[in-house]
């Protein structure tokens, strides 16, 4: 009976799924940029100007459809998951993935135009795409834990993701190298596919979701006081994120591309490696949760990361090496706590039948915010390739550093106590020992 029970528990964590498919993910990231850059390599007549325009304007676009795409079913697979629970925000997006990322093989073996992976792009964000996954990761997590564990629950999703990121990252450069049938990359491709098979039949047919009572058979309260009290506390922290994740899209856009060219002029191992070298931060970040929330608040939590990650991208703007570029990395270790701990915060003022519609909500947000960061930083690039990856990852700092403002003033109404504070990761951190028993 007790081995019932613990069998069950272990079956109700998407910790194996957020990991089996960021393996998954870290792999097909690596395997599209070699492919779309040998394949252009292949027709600029060996100009790395040209390449670097033709990869930036490729990301540009397809970043942009598969941005776009999920706003048209993220929000209505939301509702839905409210209704008929949070399975189907896991397996329609994964059954995308694999669906999609299946046309990287057709057009690795039969040499297709890389213009084909915008139909990639459109299949997986039209089934949700990752707004929709991690709509359903987060729901399922937060109705999983309690108010006071859900910053630290949270916190261990983006660290699941990161050590996996980190894995498949490492790994990708030497799969890509590895031949079969005498081509580089075709190993790689099918060791993606693999993974994508392996997670979605884990989410379909293994893992045990939570019960809840679906939001479309709660009665709703006509005159409910709660959002109008929330709605300033939510706006703010909402808006931190949309401008911190505007700035790091941006920036990461043009780091993934300027690695490519003189002067670091990376190969598929090195850009494995540098891939890792981003994942590694999640780590660190939860790391930093689980020691400084002993003496720091959310809030000042929240103005770590930022400044972390604004202090790396400034350094970023002047790599001329690849050992600086890893200085670089160090200095961003914490850059990956803000998101998380907001997210928490916003959790924990909604119902958990509305989980499904309101991560949908944000996560549809967060899309349409990386479609404009993406196009903006990627045409700047491409007009100017010399001298853009200084002055735009300048940029990308300074937007970052902006969104301390939401933040201060956030602090600042909580310090007046015009509205009540919220619980924090403060609450999850002396949780951990009841979490190891």
């Amino acid at each position: 009976m007790v081995l019932g029970v613990d069998m069950n528990s272990l079956l109700s964590y998407v910790e194996p799924v957020v990991v089996v498919t960021n393996v998954a993910n870290s792999l097909f990231d690596t395997a599209l940029l070699m492919e779309v850059y040998d394949h252009l390599n292949g027709t600029a007549a060996g100009s790395s100007d040209l390449v670097q325009k033709e990869v930036a304007r490729f990301y540009m676009i397809y970043n942009m459809i598969y941005s776009l795409a999920p706003l048209l079913t993220t929000v209505l697979l939301g509702r839905w998951a409210d209704c008929q629970g949070q399975k189907v925000l896991l397996v329609v997006p994964l059954l995308g993935y694999l669906l999609g990322r299946l046309l990287l093989l057709f057009t690795h073996i039969f040499q297709l135009p890389v213009n084909v992976m915008f139909g990639s792009a459109v299949i997986n964000g039209l089934t949700g795409g990752f707004p929709a996954y991690w709509s359903g990761i987060n729901a399922i997590t937060a109705l999983r834990s309690g108010p006071a564990r859900r910053s630290l629950r949270l916190n261990i999703l983006e660290v699941a993701s990161g050590i996996a990121g980190f894995i498949g990252s490492v790994a990708s450069g030497h799969f890509f190298l590895m031949k079969v049938n005498n081509q580089h990359g075709l190993l790689l491709i099918c060791l993606c596919l693999t993974l994508y098979l392996l997670s979605l039949l884990y989410s379909a047919f293994i893992l045990r979701y939570p019960s809840v009572q679906p939001q479309c058979q709660v009665p709703t309260e006509v005159n409910d006081p709660s959002p109008k009290r929330y709605s300033i506390q939510m706006a703010l922290l909402f808006v931190c994120y949309l401008l911190y994740d505007f700035g790091v899209t941006g920036g990461e856009n043009i780091i993934s591309i300027f690695v490519l060219k003189p002067p670091l002029s990376w190969d598929a191992v090195w850009v494995g490696y540098g891939k890792a070298a981003c994942y590694v931060m999640f780590l660190t970040s939860f790391l930093g949760v689980l020691i400084l929330s002993k003496w720091l608040s959310d809030t000042s939590l929240v103005f770590t990361g930022i400044i972390s990650n604004t202090s790396g991208f400034i350094t970023m703007a002047f790599v001329r090496r690849s050992s600086v570029y890893f200085v670089a990395r160090s200095m961003m270790l914490f850059s990956c706590i803000p998101m998380p701990t907001i997210r928490a915060q916003l959790s924990k003022q909604m119902e958990g039948a509305s989980y499904g519609s309101i991560f949908a909500w944000l996560q549809s947000a967060i899309a349409l915010t990386d479609v404009i960061s993406t196009a903006m930083f990627n045409s700047l690039y491409a007009n100017s390739v010399q001298s853009a990856s200084n002055f735009l990852l300048l940029l990308a700092a300074a937007i970052c550093w902006s969104s301390t403002v939401p933040v201060v003033v956030y602090s600042w109404r909580e310090k007046r106590g015009t509205h009540s504070s919220i619980a924090g990761t403060d609450s999850g951190q002396r949780l951990i020992a009841e979490e190891l028993h």
